[in-house]
């Protein structure tokens, strides 16, 4: 087997301590031979020369036999060691490697310390690599869980330095461009009831739960925020912890919308609830004094709010019935048609109205779009004055069909568009009652177009008329 590694050092450790050795061994005995020799009276010059030439030479052979032996001795016990070394080094630089020992690798020395210790190396080595594998694909999923997370995520080891984040954190900090290994935890939250509760966390080793208040993109943002301590598995030692951010805005506003929403819906019903109640006493009182003048108007008086009361209870469930989600009807609508059908429902009061016809035909639920355009007319019959002009305009764009709803009018300030389409919102309060509106008709328009996979918008400003742009996508 070629080796990578040979453990030269060792090699030649062992191969000099032995060639050392040999050599002392040789000097004593070439010593004492020679002390024999020089002691043998009875031997003349030329056989104790012999004897000595004799000595040496076999004292040689034997230093070169048993440095041949020492060679191959030393050779045969550094190699295991140098395929070892090897074997740690491929495991280093190749941890996800699926090559395995084949069997003639293994069984290449005999059964001993060697064998043994390269069989437990091999073990440790597969151990090792399946290991390293699973922590590896924990680690993945464990990145693609907190990125996939809406929450912001952020982990602190016991010197307040970042240990890990998610990318929706490093939004909300705007710490993309911050080279965060330097950093510690108060550099980059500054509010003090966060950091207070990361220390208690740490010093205490229990959970704590803060609400934090952030400012975003001029936006106020709420967050309740969990804070849990990192501990050793073995001896349950603190050795970091990691917040969990929840954006709870969304739930404040829908809680804010659900509070105005029944607090609008009670002020509505109280109004004409209110002048039914007054009215029809009045009547009663009437009734029983003989006095029966004036119960035609106030019974024409009760017959209008009770006509209001129906149109807000339609409305409202027209409303819920949107936002629980039911499927559409869907089918192939005559603009034209249907067009014509909305205006003679509804009274114009001697507007003038136009229309115009770009597209015949759209694939939506022509009752609810029977209601957008309704709603939409109402609306610029009842705020625009006598004798001005009425736009009804059916178009096909690039992104579908659009439906333009304009009027030449007094206008809405651009401060209303934003809120425009909630429900209940009124410009004038007293004016809409009075000329009839519900409040929740744009909010219907809204949640119609939304149903459909469209968009609705305002292009208005103050005096300068209103159009209402309502876009139904195609392919539907």
């Amino acid at each position: 087997m070629k080796l990578s590694a040979f453990p030269t050092r060792l090699f030649r450790w062992f191969v000099g301590r032995q060639v050392l050795l040999s050599l002392v061994c040789l000097m004593v005995v070439a010593a004492g031979v020679s002390l024999w020799v020089s002691n043998q009276v009875n031997l003349d010059m030329d056989s104790r020369r012999w004897v000595i030439k004799s000595i040496v030479f076999i004292s040689l052979a034997n230093f070169a036999l048993f440095t041949l032996v020492t060679l191959f001795m030393a050779r045969r016990l550094v190699i295991p060691l140098g395929r070892l070394i090897n074997k740690t080094h491929r495991l280093r630089k190749y941890p996800f490697s699926t090559e395995k020992m084949s069997e003639q690798e293994l069984a290449y020395d005999e059964p001993g310390e060697w064998y043994e210790l390269e069989r437990a190396l091999n073990k440790l080595g597969r151990d090792l690599r399946q290991k390293t594998i699973r922590l590896s694909r924990e680690k993945t999923e464990f990145r693609a869980i907190i990125s996939s997370m809406t929450e912001a995520i952020l982990a602190v080891d016991m010197d307040r330095h970042p240990m890990f984040y998610n990318p929706q954190f490093a939004f909300l900090f705007d710490i993309d461009n911050m080279n965060t290994d330097d950093l510690v935890l108060s550099e980059f939250i500054r509010d003090p009831v966060v950091l207070s509760a990361y220390e208690r966390c740490l010093t205490s080793g229990h959970t704590e739960r803060v609400k934090l208040q952030l400012e975003i993109k001029n936006e106020i943002h709420y967050f309740n925020v969990s804070i849990a301590p990192l501990k050793k598995k073995h001896n349950q030692e603190v050795y970091g912890a990691v917040a969990v951010f929840n954006d709870v805005t969304d739930l404040r506003k829908m809680e804010r919308i659900r509070i105005d929403f029944v607090g609008n819906v009670s002020h509505e019903l109280r109004t004409p609830l209110t002048s039914i109640m007054g009215y029809l006493q009045t009547i009663k009182e009437d009734l029983e004094a003989g006095n029966t003048e004036q119960s035609v108007d106030f019974i024409e008086i009760i017959e209008r709010n009770v006509g209001r009361l129906k149109l807000l209870v339609d409305d409202l469930l027209d409303l819920s019935q949107l936002e629980s989600g039911p499927a559409l009807k869907k089918q192939v609508v005559d603009t034209r048609e249907l067009t014509e059908g909305v205006i003679n429902m509804i009274p114009s009061r001697d507007h003038v109205i136009h229309i115009g016809f770009g597209v015949e035909h759209l694939k939506a639920d022509q009752g609810r779009v029977e209601q957008v355009l309704r709603n939409l007319l109402q609306n610029s019959v009842r705020y625009v004055p006598k004798g001005r002009n009425i736009w009804v305009n059916w178009e096909l764009s690039g992104s579908g069909v659009v439906l333009r709803v304009k009027d030449d009018g007094p206008g809405i300030p651009k401060k209303h568009h934003d809120r425009l389409f909630e429900r209940f919102y009124r410009i004038d309060e007293s004016r809409a009652r009075d000329q009839g509106g519900t409040g929740i008709g744009l909010s219907l328009v809204k949640h119609i177009m939304n149903s459909h996979g469209g968009t609705v918008h305002l292009v208005s400003d103050e005096g300068q008329g209103a159009e209402f742009i309502c876009e139904f996508p195609t392919g539907q």
